[in-house]
């Protein structure tokens, strides 16, 4: 590292050991800012966050802007109790509860972004982001397969409030561009992001084999369009392409070549509780490991609509899906059907108690069909102050390509779906206007959980485990304390396991969870420190521990300067061996000074 970006970095330290104990002395008036977000994702249509019986999770723009984020995965690996499977192609999963990316449903604005269990959140700018809602624990009945861990909806802005550009320059060449225009109908947004020089991003074949991150490029564009005031047309696009080389005892060996590209296209028509949407996405990849050609297409439909029957609101879907893999690799050409009907009703049955009692019967070809109920009670024991249970089955069914393998993995075509329950109790307190509080415990059961195992140094399979199960606790809390301070804490405590033919209960992911994230304002100058910690992690994993620094100077309504960095303490975290992914879950330390300019 230079001399200047030494300096820089160690400026930013010691500003943000007088951010944590400025606050102390902070007695300011209460912020205006109220934390009451009202929520779409959990019921399929919008209500009270502190009023939805379930774990959940909003970053709305404020929130988006204080984490310094770039791209919507820095945004969700804030969430408490998250789970990370990184690896060397640049790809970044999350999930929750010990499950990993095959269990979280990944949506934009309610429609599945993923293919064939891909998905690229890296690739996604904030900069056409609304807000980002999480729904942690069995969410199957509304969003079907592969909602048995939750469900992150990314929601777009349906107009820019401001035209802006962004230009943004780092250290290991990092460099950022962004546009976003637009008019009364037609929004556009585009991004550019690149680094080089990226620093270990892989461990294989023993302790003194490592995989160097040598130049990622990610550009992502999108595109919306309101036909009339019902009917909207949006599309997506993202390339992301890295280059790695490998160091086997110290000596430099050619690398990897992967090129990923990702469409995303639907239109919507909206009329008051009335939606549907035709939809459409597809995945390109070409890597030069195995001599991999991957290509997914799907498309589908997806309707629902809201009615009042007495005193009992009712809500009723249906969805069909459409895929198509190719696997230049496997020389395998697969199809599949996928559909379901579902609904979901809410019944007050007092003034301060309401049941919600919903079912999915669910088909995806060759994994046969299972019906998932769901029953909710949500009781309130005061003024924004609500207890609740939420008890659900849900189901998964295997992807193509843990099915029919791809690379490395042979085929498995006797490959079964998971299912199991899910057991939820929880508690949401509006402690003041700008006071919120959550906490819940949970329990949930898989039969058949599908995993990874090794055959030999060159191959591996998909298989069914017998069981796995995890019990524990989660608790967030934020505050904003006064017009200048706000602070926000997080913690997870749970013991994931899974049990193999024959064999006893192992530890899958880790116990031990930390968030915190503090904030402090003075006149034009915004700053703040976010910081993720796990430990008690699976296979001897020693503890991880992730700060970012954020800093936003305003210089004039229309000008800005901001300051991120990441990796804050220059943490290492490569994992190696595990059934939660095997690449670098940080970054080496870096930073990125941008200038943004609206107009």
């Amino acid at each position: 590292m230079s001399s200047m970006s030494k300096k820089m970095v160690n400026s930013a330290v010691a500003l943000g050991c007088m951010l944590f104990a400025a606050p102390v002395m902070a007695h300011e008036a209460l912020n205006e800012y109220v934390l009451d977000p009202m929520m779409v994702t959990a019921a399929r249509y919008e209500q009270r966050d502190i009023d939805i019986p379930a774990a959940t999770e909003i970053y709305d723009q404020q929130k988006i802007e204080k984490l310094g984020a770039n791209n919507v995965m820095e945004v969700v690996r804030n969430i408490p109790g998250f789970t990370l499977m990184a690896s060397p192609f640049g790809n970044t999963y999350i999930g929750f509860r010990g499950l990993s990316r095959h269990n979280v449903a990944i949506l934009v604005n309610g429609i599945h972004l993923s293919q064939d269990g891909n998905y690229d959140l890296e690739s996604i700018s904030t900069d056409i982001i609304e807000r980002i809602e999480v729904v942690k624990g069995g969410s199957t009945v509304l969003y079907g397969s592969g909602a048995s861990a939750g469900v992150i909806n990314i929601i777009t802005k349906k107009n820019a409030s401001v035209n802006k550009v962004l230009v943004g320059f780092g250290d290991k060449n990092k460099f950022k561009g962004a546009v976003n225009v637009a008019n009364d109908k037609l929004q556009m947004s585009y991004s550019r992001q690149q680094s080089k020089d990226r620093g270990f991003v892989y461990k294989s074949g023993g302790a003194s084999n490592y995989w160097t991150g040598d130049k990622l490029e990610k550009d992502s564009l999108n595109l919306q369009y309101a036909i009339s005031d019902n009917l909207s047309l949006q599309y997506m696009y993202s390339k992301k392409v890295s280059d790695c080389s490998k160091s086997v005892n110290g000596v430099y060996k050619p690398g990897f070549h992967s090129d990923i590209k990702y469409n995303f296209g639907s239109l919507r028509y909206v009329n008051d509780d009335l939606q549907a949407t035709v939809f459409f996405r597809n995945r390109d990849w070409k890597t030069n490991t195995f001599s991999t050609h991957q290509k997914g297409h799907n498309y589908g439909a997806d309707l629902q609509d809201k009615f009042k029957l007495g005193n009992t609101m009712l809500t009723v879907g249906f969805n069909y899906e459409n895929e198509t893999t190719d696997n230049e690799d496997t020389r395998d050409t697969v199809k599949r059907d996928s559909g379901a009907v579902f609904f979901m009703t809410e019944t007050p049955v007092s003034d301060k108690t309401k049941i919600l009692l919903g079912a999915r019967e669910a088909y995806v070809e060759e994994s046969g069909s299972k019906l998932c109920p769901q029953f909710q009670v949500m009781h309130s024991i005061g003024k924004d102050d609500n207890i609740y249970l939420n008890i659900n089955r849900s189901m998964r069914a295997p992807e193509v390509n843990e099915q029919w393998g791809t690379g490395d993995y042979i085929k498995n075509p006797n490959l079964k779906a998971e299912h199991g329950w899910n057991y939820e109790i929880g508690w949401k307190k509006k402690l003041s206007d700008n006071e919120l509080l959550k906490i819940n415990a949970f329990h949930m059961t898989l039969n058949d959980r599908i995993y990874g195992q090794s055959i030999d140094a060159d191959t591996a399979i998909h298989l069914n485990a017998d069981k796995y199960k995890n019990t524990g606790v989660e608790i967030s809390y934020e505050k904003a304390a006064s017009d200048k301070f706000s602070y926000n804490l997080g913690a997870s405590y749970a013991n994931p396991q899974q049990k193999k033919h024959d064999k006893e209960w192992e530890r899958v992911d880790f116990k031990l969870g930390l968030h915190a994230g503090i904030g402090y304002s003075v006149g034009k100058t915004n700053a703040d420190i976010y910081a993720n910690y796990m430990a008690e992690r699976s296979h001897n994993v020693k503890p991880m521990l992730d700060l970012t620094l954020n800093v936003k100077q305003q210089i004039t309504k229309n000008d800005a300067l901001k300051f991120t960095v990441y990796n804050l303490l220059d943490r290492d975290d490569i994992r190696t061996g595990s059934t939660t992914g095997t690449g670098a879950m940080l970054e080496e330390r870096n930073w990125l000074l941008s200038y943004e300019h609206s107009f």
